[in-house]
């Protein structure tokens, strides 16, 4: 059964009137998201840190977090993010998995320092049945694409682990005792990994694996059972397990190199081309700008004899100017013929 159709669905920087709407959003789900934590002051200061990254006031070799934000209209339905230099200003401490088996044992590990994450992806639930997900992870891609050189070549992602209200079964065995916190509490308290609170509580040396209950060993590197899409559309792109896990919840952490992401190859760039309406178009994940002024839509279109057809209204979302170029990603294939005679899909 092909998914619902949604019309009006705009993707751009989040802004400071977002934050009660953000926080409406985020308080929905069942807890362990770390970086959209639902606090008011959190997600103020954290849309704060967006606005001044996408202005470029500070140098580039400084953190910056850019959180775009989606709108069905002028509803904020969701978010995604992408964070340079994660690990400069607080340390991005996790777990290792070194060896296998009976020899398996964890080591504290701050190997992805100086990376590029991509994160705090979150859709609202009344709107996971229209396969929004998918381009609400895409923009982060071709928002990187639009200036590579401000993102770094690695490129990570941290998946939630086995987490919940309950607790999380590494955390519950090797830290609640010794913090006397619940998950959820130390979660909070320690998210900006502060070096001073995590050097009395990260462990030193070799943790070994064999000695954990069966039920912690086996949720270390598996995503929480809400990610698994999430997993699946990194996987998608060419993100592979690193061997890293989350500090608290085991969750994996997954990477890639930045010009390999198979959104960044495929996308295409051409002029935008305005008609009154588009018949028979394909969804299109359509951006334009660079960071500082980057905007993307979701629109139907066709490629047309000098460029992307879409509609006039679609044409006025974006803002463009003339002769401005846009960017575009399509999830249909583009059939190519080889040597040989026949017809291949390729995505």
């Amino acid at each position: 059964m092909a998914k619902k159709w949604l019309d009006d669905i705009t993707i751009r920087p989040i802004g400071l009137s977002d934050t009660d709407a953000l926080l409406e959003m985020v308080m929905q789900s069942s807890g362990g998201l770390s970086s959209l934590q639902p606090r008011h002051e959190f997600l103020e200061d954290y849309i704060k840190t967006s606005i001044a990254s996408f202005a470029g006031k500070k140098p580039i070799e400084d953190p910056h977090k850019y959180l775009l934000a989606m709108y069905h209209g002028q509803k904020l339905i969701g978010c995604a993010a992408v964070k340079t230099q994660i690990g400069i200003d607080s340390p991005f401490i996790n777990f290792d998995i070194i060896g296998e088996g009976l020899d398996q044992y964890l080591v504290a590990s701050s190997r992805f320092t100086g990376a590029t994450e991509v994160g705090s992806l979150f859709l609202h639930p009344d709107y996971r049945e229209y396969g929004l997900g998918k381009y609400l992870a895409k923009v982060r891609y071709l928002l990187m694409a639009s200036e590579p050189w401000r993102f770094g070549d690695s490129v990570i992602a941290e998946l939630r682990g086995i987490c919940g209200k309950d607790g999380s079964p590494l955390y519950d065995h090797l830290f609640k005792d010794k913090l006397e916190k619940t998950f959820l509490e130390a979660d909070t308290e320690y998210f900006d990994r502060n070096p001073d609170a995590l050097g009395d509580i990260v462990p030193i040396g070799r943790v070994d694996v064999s000695r954990f209950p069966l039920d912690v060993r086996a949720t270390i590197a598996q995503p929480h059972p809400s990610g698994n899409a999430a997993m699946r559309m990194l996987q998608y792109e060419g993100f592979i397990f690193s061997g890293t896990i989350d500090l608290f919840d085991a969750g994996p952490i997954v990477y890639a190199y930045r010009d390999t992401i198979r959104t960044i190859i495929n996308r295409k760039s051409c002029a935008a081309i305005p008609v009154s309406s588009v018949t028979g178009g394909q969804p299109h994940l359509v951006c334009a700008g660079e960071v500082k002024d980057f905007r993307a839509i979701l629109c139907l279109a066709n490629m047309g004899d000098n460029g992307l057809l879409i509609s006039d209204a679609d044409y006025k979302k974006l803002d463009l100017n003339p002769g401005e170029s846009i960017a575009y990603w399509n999830s249909n294939p583009t059939l190519v013929r080889t040597r040989k005679g026949p017809v291949k899909a390729h995505y």
